[in-house]
């Protein structure tokens, strides 16, 4: 497993690291919000150039994400069904970005897990 770091921006870093050659893990930590979800974004297309069979996002290194987060989500999740490709949410059971998802409905329509292993 090769981690890397994404960078950091405006409250947000971002690792990367490949378990194996199918998989990518993309793990936030901080704030996601509007002012630096780009970066996010721009990670998840530097990953999906790769055309790997699994993306799982860890989300529970969030301590705040807004709209612009979800919004982050379903785009990538779209974009990995139309390309036949699988998105895993890892998203801790309790906490914001949990409520963010229950609230919104989101975490009946994205594939949102709460571990690692259940993700791959």
């Amino acid at each position: 497993m090769e981690p890397s770091q994404g960078g950091e921006q405006s409250g947000l870093s971002i690792s990367v690291e490949h378990p194996d050659d199918t998989i990518a893990i993309v793990a936030p930590a901080g704030e996601l919000d509007i002012a630096n979800h780009g970066a996010l974004l721009e990670v998840i297309a530097q990953v999906s150039r790769a055309e790997l069979a699994t993306l799982v996002l860890d989300l529970r290194g969030l301590t705040f994400m807004d709209s612009s987060g979800l919004r982050v989500l379903i785009d990538t999740w779209n974009e990995l069904k139309l390309g036949d490709r699988r998105l895993s949410i890892v998203v801790n059971s309790t906490g914001l970005v949990r409520r963010v998802l229950e609230v919104s409905g989101c975490d009946t329509i994205l594939p949102v897990v709460e571990t690692i292993e259940q993700a791959i």
